[in-house]
């Protein structure tokens, strides 16, 4: 087993990432069994990835909600080749991966790939730039990390 020699303290988990068949089914049922508020949609994002270093088109449905002031996100594969469906495909459903915000992405995927790591998936989702980290063997689960894509300041002078 590798040794993780980064400073996960410097982090706060903002996010808990669940992969899901049927995330309408999972989110009726964490809201009437668990009493999370109700979950906002996100019917059908189509995007590209970088999924194990190939490129690839995928599509999911999306559903948000917030407990303990951590943003719960569930998530349905529509398709596509992806971490979504590996997932699935190994018979697993549920908690898939720790979101993390970060202010400068590339900085964080260099400091986990200079130490060993491997970017399973990487994409551009609404605002959000996006890098699933493959520390599983290490943390028991992945590590995504998000940058929110800020729109440049035009110059008073434009």
């Amino acid at each position: 087993m590798k040794r993780i020699d980064i400073d996960l303290g410097k982090f706060k988990v903002d996010q808990l990432g669940y992969v899901y068949k049927d995330i309408e089914k999972q989110a009726k049922l964490l809201e009437t069994v668990y009493g999370l508020p109700k979950f906002a949609f996100l019917i059908k994002n189509d995007s590209l990835c970088k999924y194990r270093g190939k490129d690839s088109k995928i599509s999911t449905k999306l559903a948000l909600s917030r407990i303990f002031n951590v943003q719960i996100e569930l998530i349905q594969l529509i398709e596509g080749e992806c971490i979504f469906k590996e997932f699935l495909d190994s018979g697993r459903e549920g908690l898939h991966h720790f979101g993390i915000y970060v202010d400068d992405l590339d900085s964080v995927i260099k400091e986990f790939t200079d130490k060993g790591y491997e970017i399973l998936h990487q994409r551009i989702i609404a605002k959000q730039k996006v890098a699933y980290i493959d520390t599983e063997k290490d943390l028991g689960i992945l590590l995504e990390f998000q940058e929110t894509i800020r729109r440049k300041k035009r110059n008073k002078t434009e």
